[in-house]
C-alpha cells in the first residue's frame, strides 16, 4: 500500500537564499531541531549554492509522542528515520530527490522537492513524498498513522526553516 503526502509552504525570502542554507550544514542541523535531537550524518556540497549540489543524509529520531502505536509496537527502540535529500541548487530554482527508510521497519518513502519564485522577493517549497508500508492486512492503517506523524514534523521543519531564513540573510559562498 502507498499513500501520497504533498505539502508546499511559502517563505518571504528569494529562491537563492534557500540555496544558499541548503548549502550550509548548520541549517540543516537546525532545520532538525524538532526536539528529537536529529544529525546529519553526512553532508557533502560540490559547486557554490549559486550553482551547484548538495547531498545530505540526516538521522532524525521521532519524538515518543508522534511514533504511531502500530508502528511503536514493532519497534525494540525508538522510531529513527534515516532522510538522504540530493539537491540540484540554481538561484532561480532548486531541485531535489527524497529517501526515507526506517531502519528495521517496513516502512519507506520516496519522492521530490522543488523550490521555485512565487513573485520577486519569495520561494515556495514543494514536497511530494510517496510513504509504503509493506505489512499485509495492517500496512494501510499504519500508513495512515506514519502520514500523519510526517505531515507533524513538517510542520516544525517548515517553522524551524522559516526562523533560519529569517535570520541568516543570503551570502555567497
Amino acid at each position: 500500500m502507498t499513500t501520497r503526502l504533498r505539502a508546499s509552504r511559502d517563505y518571504p525570502h528569494d529562491v537563492a537564499a534557500f540555496a544558499v542554507a541548503l548549502a550550509d550544514p548548520e541549517f540543516h542541523r537546525a532545520r532538525l531541531d524538532a526536539g528529537g535531537g536529529g544529525a546529519v550524518e553526512r553532508h557533502r556540497a560540490t559547486g557554490t549554492p549559486a550553482d551547484g549540489t548538495v547531498e545530505v543524509v540526516v538521522r532524525q529520531p521521532v519524538p515518543t509522542g508522534q511514533v504511531p502505536p502500530a508502528i511503536g509496537r514493532l519497534l525494540t527502540g525508538g522510531l529513527v528515520l534515516r532522510r538522504t535529500e540530493r539537491w540540484r541548487l540554481r538561484p532561480e530554482r532548486c531541485d531535489g530527490q527524497v529517501e526515507v527508510a526506517v531502519p528495521l521497519a517496513p516502512v519507506r518513502a520516496a519522492g521530490t522537492m522543488s523550490v521555485a519564485a512565487t513573485g520577486v522577493t519569495g520561494c515556495r517549497l514543494e514536497v511530494d513524498v510517496a510513504v509504503t508500508v509493506t505489512i499485509p492486512l495492517a500496512g494501510a492503517l499504519i500508513e495512515g498513522s506514519v502520514v500523519d506523524g510526517v505531515r507533524q514534523l513538517t510542520r516544525v521543519e517548515h517553522d524551524n526553516i522559516t526562523r533560519w531564513l529569517d535570520a541568516h540573510p543570503a551570502r555567497e559562498s
